[in-house]
C-alpha cells in the first residue's frame, strides 16, 4: 500500500510541478510506522505560501492530511533541497 500511495502522491505533485505551480517537493516516510508521509513543498516566489498550501492540500486531500504538508519558499540565492 505504501508504494501505491507514494506513486499517487508523486504523480499529483509532478503534474503541479510541470504546470509551474511549485518548484520542488520531497516525500518522507517514517520507518516502521503507519503514519502518513510528511510532504515538503518548495513553492514559487510569485505565489503566496498560503495559496500554495491550500492548493496542495486539496490536491492530496485523501492521501496526506494537511498537518503533514509543509510549504517553504526558496529565495533566489538558496539551493533546492
Amino acid at each position: 500500500m505504501r508504494k501505491s500511495r507514494h506513486m499517487a502522491i508523486a504523480l499529483r505533485l509532478e503534474a503541479a510541478r510541470q504546470y509551474g505551480l511549485l518548484d520542488d517537493y520531497k516525500i518522507e516516510w517514517r520507518q516502521k510506522s503507519l503514519c502518513p508521509p510528511r510532504v515538503t513543498i518548495q513553492g514559487r516566489q510569485r505565489f503566496p505560501l498560503q495559496i500554495t498550501k491550500n492548493y496542495v492540500t486539496r490536491l492530496l486531500d485523501l492521501l496526506v492530511p494537511s498537518r503533514a504538508i509543509f510549504v517553504t519558499q526558496n529565495k533566489p540565492d538558496q539551493p533546492r533541497f
